[in-house]
């Protein structure tokens, strides 16, 4: 009959080995799930049911200033839109806007204009706490190769040319595709605006417009 320093031991062992297999199907697991799973950096902005109606000046939108390599105005010609671009992060996981219905706001841990790959990430509201329509109001109004022109804290002026609109349900955007270019080796540039229907329920929009734009000079 083992002694039940024996048997201890052959207990340890046993309990040992248990774990160590245990560890390495985890671990096998948790390997699995980052390649074959999809997860966004973040969600795509929430309701801008709540935005200001308070306009800036024009003397206000010219003396706004942004470091030498960061976006400051994006201007769409077809749509009316000269906003400045304010930096924003990502509260709860949640993209920010800006708390003006008539500013944008950059993403800033995506791309920096001229920096030649990725995509620059800006949202804007579609309206304000009053109903009237935003800098985004009419972003599902481009198509395909309409300019977008953006211009950094140093006077440089980029363009870039429309290559899809896109009006998706809320659960189907991909925010991980939007910090990436429509374009491979190019430049990109994401805006992105609530649409569809209001949920006062969810209290957001159960859509969200999506324009894709690539670097053209």
């Amino acid at each position: 009959m083992p002694s039940k320093k024996t048997s201890s031991s052959y207990t340890i062992r046993i309990l040992f080995a248990v774990l160590g297999i245990s560890l390495v199907a985890a671990g096998s697991y948790f390997l699995h799930a980052s390649l074959t799973t999809k997860t966004p950096i973040i969600q795509a902005p929430a309701s801008v049911a709540k935005a200001s109606v308070k306009k800036k000046t024009t003397q206000q939108k010219a003396a706004y200033t942004v470091p030498a390599t960061h976006p400051r105005e994006l201007i769409i010609s077809k749509l009316g839109v000269d906003a400045n671009i304010l930096p924003v992060g990502a509260a709860n996981g949640i993209l920010d806007a800006p708390a003006s219905a008539w500013d944008v706001g950059w993403y800033d841990k995506s791309t920096l204009p001229g920096s030649g790959s990725g995509a620059l990430l800006i949202d804007g509201h579609v309206n304000d706490a009053l109903g009237t329509p935003g800098v985004f109001y009419g972003l599902a109004g481009l198509s395909r190769d309409d300019k977008i022109e953006l211009e950094r804290g140093d006077g440089r002026k980029l363009t870039y040319v429309v290559t899809s609109v896109r009006d998706l349900p809320l659960d189907k955007v991909d925010m991980t595709a939007a910090l990436q270019s429509s374009e491979p080796g190019k430049e990109g540039l994401t805006l992105i605006t609530c649409g569809g229907t209001y949920d006062y329920r969810k209290k957001t929009y159960d859509h969200r417009v999506i324009v894709s734009a690539v670097y053209k000079g």
